[in-house]
């Protein structure tokens, strides 16, 4: 025969509170979104660059704090930020429905000059001319995803490229400093003939992985053994030229890593400023039905030795003062590189 037990009148009043605390709980946070803020936060641990440098389970604290009072997903977004400001990711941006997160970073901002914002508004531009015996071509941000659309912008560069080489300049000046990043597949796919082949880069992830091994190849960019712009028309490559490589406040992202592989390069030489800080590889990370969109900096950019490149490239040679993209023949880089390539022909 079973015996009934009764508990003791506090005890009891405990349990009822302690079930009503948890039935209180969950109403505030419904599973849906307790989920949903578990699974952004895993994400950014696993994927972000910068996941080492925090304390996730405090992140996590904050961050739940933030939102007990979220009823659904919407109401998230101002509790994630706290795990993107603890990212200090630069490079990062956050959607989530409607609504988009960017750290501030007034300190690039203030280092563009009046004469890069004026040449941005003109948009994206190869500009290529011969300037007192050399050849001159700037390369511009380049933000394109789709396969036609990396071959176009490849052979856009690659063909002016092999114009000016069919004018036999003294030496070459690649200008990136309007080249604020998008895809680094085109540019170094239309500046291919400027490297010997062999390995150039590695992107290595937050867990000290290397992966994505870039190499040139008879004349191709490839990455993983795969050519990542096909060029129509292709020309005997010239990896021995002197080349100055101008660099500054407005060289980014991909414009930054293109510089970087530049900077192993023989013969070659970085002038104008500092860039701005960003020479790391972004990843875009989509969940949550398409509502969430993460692009965050997944991986350091390395050299051929597996050398991590630094965030900020600085120039072999320092050359202050506004640039002047209205007119180039006058720009005082551009002249430094003249003066430069001159005296080590």
């Amino acid at each position: 025969m079973a015996h009934k037990r009764f508990l003791p009148g506090n005890i009891f009043l405990g349990l009822l509170l302690m079930l009503a605390f948890s039935f209180l709980l969950k109403g505030q946070m419904p599973d849906s979104v307790r989920i949903h803020l578990d699974s952004c936060l895993y994400i950014l641990k696993e994927n972000s660059l910068y996941s080492k440098k925090i304390n996730w389970n405090d992140i996590k604290n904050k961050v739940f704090e933030k939102a007990k009072s979220a009823k659904t997903k919407l109401e998230t977004f101002e509790a994630l930020k706290i795990a993107f400001d603890a990212l200090g990711d630069k490079h990062a941006v956050y959607y989530q429905y409607d609504d988009s997160y960017k750290l501030d970073n007034a300190a690039l901002m203030n280092r563009y000059s009046d004469s890069i914002i004026a040449a941005w508004k003109r948009g994206p531009r190869v500009d290529a001319k011969i300037i007192s015996g050399m050849a001159y071509i700037s390369i511009p941000f380049m933000g394109v995803n789709k396969q036609e659309q990396i071959d176009n912008y490849a052979n856009w560069i690659y063909n002016e490229v092999a114009k000016l080489h069919k004018q036999k300049p003294k030496g070459w000046i690649i200008d990136l400093r309007l080249n604020s990043g998008g895809n680094i597949r085109p540019m170094l796919a239309g500046l291919a003939p400027f490297f010997k082949d062999g390995v150039v880069s590695y992107y290595i992830n937050n867990k000290g992985e290397a992966g994505d091994k870039s190499v040139f190849n008879k004349g191709d960019f490839q990455i993983y053994d795969l050519v990542q712009a096909k060029i129509k028309n292709k020309i005997k490559g010239f990896p021995d030229v002197k080349v100055a490589v101008l660099i500054g406040a407005g060289t980014a992202s991909s414009g930054e890593i293109t510089a970087a592989v530049f900077s192993k390069r023989p013969k070659t030489i970085l002038l104008g400023d500092d860039t701005a800080g960003l020479t790391n590889a972004t990843n875009g990370l989509v969940f949550n039905h398409n509502q969430n969109y993460f692009l965050i900096s997944a991986a350091q950019i390395a050299d051929r030795n597996r050398k991590a490149f630094p965030e900020t490239i600085h120039p072999d040679f320092y050359v202050k003062g506004n640039e002047s993209f209205n007119d180039i023949p006058n720009d005082p880089a551009v002249k430094k590189a003249i003066t430069f390539l001159n005296s080590s022909n």
